[in-house]
């Protein structure tokens, strides 16, 4: 009886775990995007496109080609100053933690941090900075089918993360 039950263990744990998987054998959808080529400035953020370098996209949303100058400029030179301060805000906290390891005067200690944070503070107020300006070069009818989009892509995200759409996540 006890073997039975050994036996029994092991193969209910498999034919529940076979149960569980999707039907495309749990592999999950994974969504390659490709770049858009264009040549211009902008492109080299990590190899992904932007939002409104999506010829749908900007057509759907009703983007003119000022508009999209616009906005390109504006991320470039966003995408520098933050590549600025995220290289200092690292230089800082390693400055802190060399501070820490030498175990000296609280008072440095305390203004490298004060450093540390407003550095911190100066990428969070860009970012806000950022997309205020965006906001700006757009319409308020662009606005609003900006975030009908973001809406739908948040959902399609979250449908993505299920296994090949079956609801097993």
């Amino acid at each position: 009886m006890k073997k039975a039950i050994l036996l029994m263990v092991p193969a209910l744990m498999l034919a529940a775990s076979a149960m569980a998987q999707c039907p495309g054998g749990g592999e999950k959808n994974i969504r390659i995007e490709k770049r858009i080529e264009k040549g211009g400035p902008g492109m080299e953020h990590e190899g992904r496109g932007q939002w409104w370098e999506n010829p749908e996209l900007a057509k759907e949303i009703g983007l003119s080609d000022e508009q999209i100058k616009k906005i390109d400029a504006m991320a470039t030179a966003h995408r520098k100053e933050m590549i600025k301060t995220e290289a200092d805000l690292k230089i800082a906290n390693m400055d802190l933690q060399d501070l820490f390891d030498e175990a000296g005067n609280e008072g440095v200690v305390r203004k490298k941090a004060a450093e540390v944070s407003k550095l911190q503070e100066k990428m969070y107020n860009s970012r806000i900075e950022h997309r205020l300006a965006m906001n700006k070069v757009l319409t308020a009818e662009q606005q609003k089918k900006m975030k009908s989009m973001k809406h739908r892509q948040m959902k399609k995200v979250v449908i993505d993360k299920d296994c090949d759409g079956c609801g097993n996540k």
